[in-house]
């Protein structure tokens, strides 16, 4: 696997003075390893503006150095909207993303009673296609029906549908739709899609975000699964340290364990 660390770790329980810039925040997960690649949310909070002007040419030439780049929709661009999914993908090819990470909810899927525009869909995935950008959907709670849904109504073939999987270890541990092992069975279940995987750990009841082993989520277990399938493609760090906690502290701990 490909190891890299999300920017959102720097944002979530920090007080906005102690903010770094977006590509700051690559500089310190670089510093950390600097074979690390980079996961990159177009905004420093759910409801801070988009990066723009010199910032974002801070932040494309702090990509650079990154061992890969994949972004993430932001939080604001949570619901189906085709314009802002676009937007998405322009920034991730202006970042040199290979990967744009979403959630069901961006399709327009929240209950399985929704009816996509899956015509405006495929047009979609197809515009990401032309600039090298993979689309990974990824499952947040209870998501199998909406992952397979997607998978029955476009094909599960990512090389003509340009849609992956990106299967997040922490969302499937808190999941009750996949029997008693929810990570080895999201894992196992879309391996034949699986292009991107997001690494955090829970107790088991709440989407916490804790650092790896500071939850109950089996990662010798978790991690045999992606060996099993033959898992070579990237997998980030998604934790978020409470305010006062040290990112780069926190990654290099969960190096440690996914080296042990």
């Amino acid at each position: 696997m490909r190891f890299g660390a999300s920017v959102s770790g720097f944002f979530h329980h920090a007080k906005p003075e102690t903010w770094p810039s977006l590509a700051g925040a690559v500089d310190e997960i670089l510093a950390v390893d600097d074979t690390l690649g980079v996961e990159i949310w177009g905004a420093r909070g759910v409801d801070q503006p988009q990066v723009c002007g010199q910032d974002l040419v801070d932040l494309a030439a702090a990509c650079r150095e990154a061992a890969f780049v994949t972004t993430h929709v932001q939080g604001r661009h949570w619901s189906w909207n085709a314009r802002h999914l676009r937007d998405e993908i322009d920034l991730a090819h202006r970042l040199g993303a290979e990967m744009l990470v979403l959630h069901p909810i961006c399709f327009g899927l929240v209950q399985e009673s929704d009816r996509p525009d899956w015509p405006e869909i495929v047009r979609i995935a197809g515009y990401a296609n032309k600039f090298g950008v993979r689309l990974a959907m990824e499952n947040t709670r209870d998501t199998l029906w909406a992952l397979d849904r997607i998978l029955d109504e476009l094909g599960d073939d990512p090389e003509e549908t340009n849609l992956s999987i990106c299967v997040d270890v922490g969302h499937a541990h808190v999941s009750e739709d996949a029997g008693r092992e929810p990570v080895v069975n999201y894992i196992e279940r879309y391996a034949d899609q699986l292009l991107h995987v997001h690494l955090h750990d829970n107790r088991g009841t709440a989407d916490e975000h804790l650092g790896l082993g500071e939850g109950t989520i089996d990662w010798h277990r978790a991690l045999a699964a992606l060996d099993q399938i033959g898992f070579e493609k990237t997998a980030v760090l998604e934790f978020h340290p409470l305010q006062g906690e040290s990112m780069a502290v926190a990654i290099e701990e969960a190096l440690k364990l996914l080296g042990s």
